[in-house]
C-alpha cells in the first residue's frame, strides 16, 4: 500500500511554518527531508499516521536510533529530526538518509523541550510521540501502537511498556497524579498523544528547565481529562538507552520543581505540603538507612 503523496497545499503550508521562517529551505546544511520534495505521508482509517519527533544533539547513536523506526513492520510513520545544531558530523548523517526521513531541521534552540515542541508542530501524524537519538524502537512498536489506535478511536493517549537499564517498566497511573508524576514508563518512546488532543492542552512549558513533559502530563490529566490506555507488559515499544534529562538533577531542584508546576496549576496548597514533607521524609530515611 502506498502512504505518501505529493502534496502542494501542505507543502506551501509548511513554508508558512513560523518554525521554519528564518531557515531557507534549499540551505542544505538547516533542513531537509521528503516534505520539501512535496512528498508527504497520509493518514488512513485502518493505517493511521503515526508522527515521530526526534530530538538529537550531537548523539552518537543517531544514525542506529532513526534505523530503529525505518525498520518498524509497520510503514506509515513520519520521522522528523530536530537537531540543536550539533555540527557538519551530524548533517552528514541527516543527509544519508535525505530519502527516508520526512523532514530534519538544524538549528540553534532553546533546548530539549524546545525541539519537541517544534517536532509536535510540524507534525501531521493522527498520534504523535517522541524517540530520542539515543532510544531504540523495537521492530513491531509502532504496530502494536497502531493496533491500539484502532481498536480505541475515542482514547486521547497510549503508553508502551519500556526498557530501561534493563528492566520493565509499565502501566498507567493517571489516579495517583495529585501526589506522584512517575504515572507513566516514560514521556519518551512508550508514549504517544492524539494530535488534536495535544493541541487542546497545549505544548511544553519552556519556563520549566526540567519535568516540562511532567507539566504537560498534569494539565493532560488534571484540567483536560484526557483518557488513556497501557499496552501489556509484553508489549514493549523500546529501549531508553541513556535517556532521562530530568534524572540528572538532584533531589531539591526536581522536588523544588514539582512544587511550582503543580502551584502553578493551582493545586490544593495542603496537598503541595503533604508532597514537601512526604518526599523530604523519605529521602531522609533513606539516606540514614543506607548510612
Amino acid at each position: 500500500m502506498k502512504f505518501y503523496s505529493k502534496n502542494t497545499l501542505k507543502f506551501k503550508k509548511l513554508k508558512k511554518n513560523k518554525i521554519l521562517k528564518n531557515i531557507n529551505l534549499k540551505d542544505k546544511k538547516k533542513i531537509g527531508g521528503l516534505m520539501l520534495k512535496k512528498i508527504f505521508k497520509k493518514d488512513f482509517h485502518q493505517n493511521p499516521l503515526i508522527s515521530i519527533i526526534m530530538p538529537n544533539y550531537k548523539s552518537k547513536k543517531l544514525s542506529s536510533s532513526i534505523m530503529s523506526v525505518l525498520n518498524q513492520s509497520y510503514k506509515n510513520i513520519e520521522l522528523i529530526v530536530i537537531d540543536g545544531n550539533s555540527g557538519s558530523s551530524t548533517i552528514k548523517v541527516l543527509n544519508d538518509f535525505k530519502n527516508k526521513l520526512d523532514l530534519w531541521i538544524s538549528e540553534n534552540d532553546k533546548g530539549m523541550w524546545d525541539a519537541w515542541n517544534k517536532g509536535f508542530k510540524l507534525a501531521n501524524g493522527r498520534f504523535v510521540g517522541v524517540v530520542d537519538s539515543s532510544n531504540k524502537l523495537y521492530p513491531k512498536a509502532m504496530e502494536i501502537l497502531s493496533g491500539y489506535i484502532k481498536k480505541n478511536p475515542k482514547i486521547d493517549f497510549i503508553c508502551g511498556t519500556v526498557k530501561k537499564d534493563g528492566r520493565l517498566y509499565g502501566g498507567l497511573k493517571a489516579d495517583k497524579i495529585s501526589t506522584k508524576f512517575n504515572i507513566i514508563p516514560s514521556s519518551v518512546v512508550g508514549f504517544f498523544i492524539k494530535k488534536s488532543s495535544l493541541k487542546k492542552v497545549g505544548y511544553l512549558n519552556l519556563k520549566y528547565k526540567i519535568q516540562a513533559d511532567y507539566d504537560l502530563l498534569y494539565r493532560m490529566i488534571v484540567k483536560h481529562k484526557l483518557k488513556g490506555i497501557n499496552t501489556t507488559g509484553e508489549e514493549i515499544f523500546g529501549d531508553l538507552g541513556d535517556s532521562g534529562f530530568s534524572k540528572k538533577h538532584n533531589f531539591f531542584d526536581t522536588l523544588s520543581n514539582e512544587i511550582r508546576i503543580r502551584n502553578d496549576n493551582r493545586q490544593n496548597k495542603l496537598v503541595l505540603l503533604y508532597i514537601i514533607l512526604g518526599k523530604s521524609l523519605t529521602k531522609v530515611f533513606n539516606f540514614m538507612f543506607r548510612s
